[in-house]
């Protein structure tokens, strides 16, 4: 997600390119970043009949109107005539919540569409650009020329609206991590201790992070050191999240009205994950507990762990589509470890913290030969006051 570096929209008139106009339907698409879900991040961008620039437009929320009506809905019948209307997905088929944008657009006098993605939903999947079709207006999907630009703006495309591809395409929650370290990648003293590695900026951005995902997942000692909130607090957005802890055999949840995490949300948007073979055991315990949190009971492997795939495909049937890991150390290292994280966002700050008295983030995962390294793809870079990011997907 970029929240940082988006695109100055140009005054009406100002020729553009399509491939300048694809990019800045990418930017507008981010704008919907923090309350779409789970429906795609979608920018819209329309150049009139000679290629000048009339509006743009996204998805600004989940249930409300698509990127395409919000970038015409102003439009004169003058400005759309001969139009070309530049989309980063598919315009939809279906009728849904919102009505199909593809017999919306059907039904002005522009000339063409280009869309950056075909839609994985098979209830669009092809059958939006054929209705554009049939109606003689052209449907095509974007390729720039330049062949090096092209496949930089594929990933731009893919990565908008990744967690949405995913969820289709794998069936699956999408799961990012951010982590924020040392420059020699440690992450909390050996007694627990983390706040503050990095600073203010950094710490405000990851509560923007937080409001793009569904919810907010970490372990049970981050809850019974930190006993952190895990709310989104950002000076511009509004939101309730979910939260979800690893607990396997419940130690904290008999306290559970005592920590702030059940003070600060309601108990249907906490789901507390513990072992499924200790079932009968932990109903015993809580019982009489009154205002608990939802309980996901886990598969467990060899050792007493939570299936992390299975504790992924229950919050995937209770409608979690995408995640933000914090922490702790082990709990990151167990998720990457199982190869299970699907974009990374690591903040270091300009500090060092020694690996005698410290936790790294990747304790448990252990490469024996160099070929076997984890890559992480197509990185980008931002810094924060005096701290760096870099995030890309891990595959």
């Amino acid at each position: 997600m970029d929240q940082i570096r988006s695109l100055t929209t140009p005054t009406k008139g100002t020729p553009m390119t399509v491939d300048a106009a694809m990019a800045l339907a990418i930017s507008e698409a981010y704008k919907g970043a923090t309350h779409v879900s789970p429906n795609p991040l979608v920018g819209c961008v329309v150049l009139d009949s000679k290629g000048g620039f009339v509006s743009a437009g996204h998805h600004e929320i989940y249930g409300g109107p698509h990127a395409e009506v919000n970038a015409v809905k102003n439009l004169s019948e003058a400005d759309l005539k001969g139009a070309h209307v530049i989309v980063t997905l598919e315009p939809c088929a279906h009728e849904g919540k919102t009505p199909s944008c593809a017999k919306m657009l059907a039904k002005l006098p522009i000339k063409r569409v280009t869309f950056g993605l075909i839609d994985p939903n098979p209830l669009v999947a092809g059958q939006g650009a054929e209705i554009l079709r049939q109606v003689g207006i052209e449907a095509d999907v974007y390729q720039a020329d330049d062949l090096k630009l092209d496949q930089e703006m594929r990933i731009k495309l893919e990565e908008v609206c990744e967690a949405f591809l995913w969820n289709f395409r794998q069936k699956k929650v999408f799961v990012a991590l951010k982590m924020a370290s040392s420059l020699d990648g440690q992450v909390a003293l050996r007694s627990g201790e983390s706040q503050w590695i990095t600073g203010s900026e950094s710490r405000e951005y990851v509560h923007y992070l937080r409001a793009c995902y569904d919810g907010l997942l970490v372990g049970k000692g981050t809850i019974d050191f930190d006993n952190p909130s895990l709310n989104i607090r950002h000076p511009t957005i509004q939101k309730q999240n979910k939260v979800i802890v690893i607990d396997a055999e419940g130690e904290l949840l008999e306290k559970y009205s005592e920590w702030k995490v059940a003070k600060e949300h309601d108990s249907k948007n906490v789901f507390w994950c513990l072992a499924e073979d200790l079932k009968v055991e932990i109903q015993k315990k809580t019982g009489s507990a009154k205002n608990l949190p939802q309980l996901v009971y886990v598969k467990t492997k060899m050792g007493g762990d939570l299936d992390l795939e299975d504790l992924l495909a229950q919050l995937y049937k209770l409608g979690i589509k995408s995640i933000l890991v914090e922490g702790g150390a082990l709990t990151a290292s167990s998720f990457v470890q199982s190869g299970l994280v699907n974009r990374l966002y690591m903040f270091q700050a300009p500090i060092v913290m020694g690996s005698g008295g410290s936790k790294s983030w990747t304790e448990t995962v252990r490469i024996d030969e160099m070929k076997d390294k984890i890559f992480v793809q197509h990185p980008t870079y931002q810094t924060f006051g005096n701290d760096f990011m870099i995030t890309g997907r891990i595959l």
